[in-house]
């Protein structure tokens, strides 16, 4: 699709979710980026269209970063954040 197409060259996503976390895109918030362009790859092109064309794109992509990004429910935490924050650091281990 050539809206989401152009999104992705502008790297919207990206933007958006660096100001939404308040940090540089990295580690696993890149793999949020491509989970996001991929819900917009599978959403009802009609439906896309509708929201370039009246401007709401960037709205529509910011509830859905918010919804991945902060809801412990999301595919987004269950594949990554819930691990993330259960992770111990290696060298907190060595130095123990």
């Amino acid at each position: 699709m050539e809206i989401i197409d152009q999104l992705a060259r502008e790297r919207r996503v990206e933007t958006m979710l660096a100001n939404i976390a308040k940090k540089p895109v990295s580690g696993n918030l890149e793999d949020l980026c491509q989970m996001v362009y991929l819900i917009l790859l599978e959403y009802d092109s009609a439906k896309i269209e509708d929201l370039w064309e009246n401007g709401q794109i960037n709205f529509f992509i910011a509830r859905i970063l918010l919804n991945q990004y902060k809801s412990t429910n999301s595919p987004f935490y269950k594949l990554f954040r819930k691990y993330e924050s259960r992770a111990i650091d290696i060298e907190t281990l060595r130095e123990s």
